[in-house]
């Protein structure tokens, strides 16, 4: 038997541009924000602890910077977040499933069903109240979750679960 490993015409890939996204719900940047407002809040408290029971931090100097500290933080990450919700979105193919991410480091993740051995829906409390879900899809050799969607609304990513089961165990059964 002879090795065949013949080029491929890179000008025949399917264009990644091309592909249609469905953003992620907008009231989960809602519960990002308040997710945030919880962290910063204890944040604050703790500075506030420190200074109390720390004297060289009671200068005036030290408050200052630890109030401004604070705010570029907050405001920082508030700036940043809203950027990056922007650029949140998955894509549902026959084959696969897609989720990009990111502002200033941008992310496309792909994952194949013919790789993903289950899937699973969380829900946190914040979400839960927002009617919003995770769609979490684990495939073969790691622990962690390979792919997760947030943001869906929890019907969505239950049906979503739903169809990539039917999708894993249809291909299963053709032995492909």
């Amino acid at each position: 038997m002879d090795f065949i490993n013949d080029s491929f015409n890179i000008q025949h890939l399917p264009k990644a541009e091309e592909v249609q996204h469905t953003p992620i719900d907008k009231s989960y940047l809602t519960v990002l924000r308040i997710e945030w407002a919880i962290s910063s809040s204890i944040l604050i408290i703790i500075a506030i602890i420190l200074t109390f029971f720390i004297k060289p931090i009671q200068e005036p100097i030290w408050i200052s910077l630890i109030i401004v500290g604070w705010l570029l933080l907050t405001v920082g990450y508030a700036f940043f977040q809203t950027k990056a919700f922007s650029q949140k979105a998955y894509a549902l193919r026959d084959k696969d499933v897609i989720y990009k991410s990111g502002w200033i480091v941008q992310k496309t993740r792909t994952c194949p069903f013919n790789r993903i051995q289950h899937s699973s829906v969380s829900t946190g409390f914040i979400e839960r109240k927002y009617g919003l879900a995770t769609l979490i899809l684990y495939t073969a050799g790691t622990d962690d979750a390979d792919l997760q969607i947030p943001g869906l609304k929890e019907v969505d990513a239950y049906a979503m679960k739903e169809w990539i089961t039917q999708k894993i165990i249809h291909e299963d059964y053709r032995g492909t």
